[in-house]
């Protein structure tokens, strides 16, 4: 009788906790295999172990034209292992799940984002207006990615994922994005080398854009796409990669965990995010896959900036999560 008053209260104490004795939607998942650890959670993938090579090599940045301040950040290519399996969002964050985590945690809207300023042609964003998440200057459904997210926001988004889930959801390192980003291909683009298909491929600047930007003097002469779509579009518009990765060329820019630094030399080989213990500058991190206003050669995995504040809120920036497989 006692044994059976013990299991009576352990299967209680279980029942209260919620998720104690709930199964893992990971297990037993291959690479390729999504799953869901709640109805509304984000659907994930699981990618594999292994190893690549991340950067570019500078006939790559030759080719497609480069500035050096960014293309100096994309070298020296180094090799990468990851020794265990990870999973990692198919799409972004949407604009629907970003609103239930605002929601859940009752967080403040906030006042501030980084716009287009017509006045001086830049994305630097406009004294005294309000924009934000819920007010971005463009219209927008449920479906459409979050935007106007800091790095802090996205961090906080995926530390309430690991509460509600009780798994280790984060922001994906450097490496563990460009890997994903590459779906098993060393080339310029998961598709190959030729720019030719990335106007099917990926949303990024097109003719309406340009024409929504008043025909600014600054993109004149990089268009390529001609499209209606001026602003986002809906998550998975496009096709998946090869391991079933939506949208992590254009969209938005997505934050990593990453402290900035000036290339990849002192980058962790296992895959772990640059810290400031291996050189980074945490004062600013990292985004990366371009956006719905990128040039088409920002529209590359390899590509990289020198960081930004991580407080900064631009109107192209938001979130994919990565969650840990246990």
């Amino acid at each position: 009788m006692m044994k059976a008053h013990i299991l009576t209260g352990l299967l209680a104490a279980t029942m209260f906790s919620g998720t104690a004795l709930a199964a893992d939607a990971a297990s037993g998942k291959k690479p390729g295999e999504t799953f869901q650890d709640c109805a509304d959670c984000q659907t994930m993938v699981v990618i594999p172990a292994g190893s690549f090579m991340i950067g570019s090599p500078p006939e790559e940045r030759e080719r497609e034209g480069v500035p050096s301040t960014f293309g100096d950040h994309e070298g020296p290519q180094r090799e990468i292992t990851f020794a265990r399996p990870f999973a990692i969002a198919t799409t972004e964050t949407t604009r629907a799940q970003w609103a239930r985590f605002v929601t859940e945690t009752a967080r403040p809207i906030p006042t501030e984002c980084a716009n287009y300023n017509a006045e001086d042609d830049s994305w630097a964003g406009k004294a005294g207006e309000v924009v934000n998440w819920q007010n971005p200057g463009f219209a927008q459904t449920d479906d459409h990615p979050a935007v106007c997210i800091s790095r802090d926001d996205a961090v906080d988004y995926a530390a309430w994922l690991s509460k509600k889930t009780g798994h280790r959801y984060r922001l994906p390192s450097e490496s563990e994005w460009e890997y994903a980003a590459r779906g098993g291909t060393s080339t310029a683009r998961p598709w190959g080398d030729s720019v030719t298909p990335i106007c099917l491929k990926a949303n990024i600047m097109t003719s309406a854009t340009y024409a929504a930007i008043n025909n600014a003097d600054s993109w004149t002469d990089e268009l390529l796409c001609s499209s209606a779509n001026s602003w986002t579009v809906p998550v998975a518009s496009f096709d998946a990669n090869d391991w079933g990765i939506h949208d992590m060329l254009g969209s938005v820019w997505e934050w990593v965990e990453d402290c900035a630094a000036p290339d990849h030399a002192t980058l962790p080989a296992d895959g772990k995010p640059q810290t400031a213990e291996n050189g980074g500058d945490c004062k600013h991190r990292l985004t990366k896959g371009g956006a719905f206003h990128s040039r088409v050669w920002l529209a590359r995995p390899a590509v990289r900036g020198g960081g930004q504040e991580g407080h900064h809120r631009p109107v192209a920036s938001g979130i994919r999560v990565v969650r840990e497989i246990d």
